[in-house]
Formats: structure tokens, C-alpha cells, sequence
């Protein structure tokens, strides 16, 4: 089994989704969550004591959507080609291999 993480733009999230359930995959956890990395960050404008002031800053953390699910081997083949070849899902895949599990 492999357990896999991806990270991505929580605008991004809906699609992740639909691959994961398009693969049968019969649980996610997700968490929306600040980070820092690659990944773009848009500028905002600065807004002090409930004024907007003009301004534009590029904030230091963004926020992100991460997703982990535990699937099959065969699964996991199909569903991280499935994620890289959608143009409009940007982020980062980490894979792990699943050597044990209990059920509690």
C-alpha cells in the first residue's frame, strides 16, 4: 500500500477530489493549512485598522489544502498520473510506502 500527501492550492482542492474519486478511493483526510514554498503567492492589499490603503504585499505563508489518502499500489500509479496531467492542479505529490495498518 502507499500513503500519499499532496499538497496544493486550496482553490485546487475540488479537482484533487474528483481524481481521487474517479479512482475509487474510499477515504481522504484534509486539512487547510499556511506554508511556505514554490508554490505562487498573489499579492493582497494591505488593509490597517479595517482601511485599505493601497498598497500591495506578497504575504510570507499562503494558504494550502493537504490531502492524504492510503490506497493500493496499482492505485496509486494511476491517480498521481491522473493528478500531473491535470494543467490546472499545481502543487507537490509525496509518496510513502505503507508496510502495516490496524484497525481500532
Amino acid at each position: 500500500m502507499k500513503g500519499l500527501i499532496i499538497y496544493v492550492k486550496e482553490n485546487n482542492f475540488n479537482a484533487v477530489k474528483q481524481v481521487l474519486v474517479d479512482n475509487q478511493v474510499d477515504g481522504i483526510t484534509y486539512f487547510d493549512i499556511m506554508g511556505q514554498g514554490p508554490l505562487d503567492r498573489e499579492a493582497t492589499e494591505r488593509i490597517v485598522q479595517g482601511y485599505k490603503t493601497g498598497e500591495k504585499y506578497t504575504p510570507e505563508f499562503a494558504r494550502r489544502t493537504r490531502i492524504e489518502t492510503i490506497v493500493s499500489d496499482s492505485k496509486a500509479n494511476s491517480i498521481i498520473e491522473a493528478l500531473k496531467g491535470d494543467a490546472n492542479i499545481h502543487g507537490k505529490i509525496f509518496i510513502f510506502d505503507v508496510s502495516e495498518s490496524h484497525d481500532l
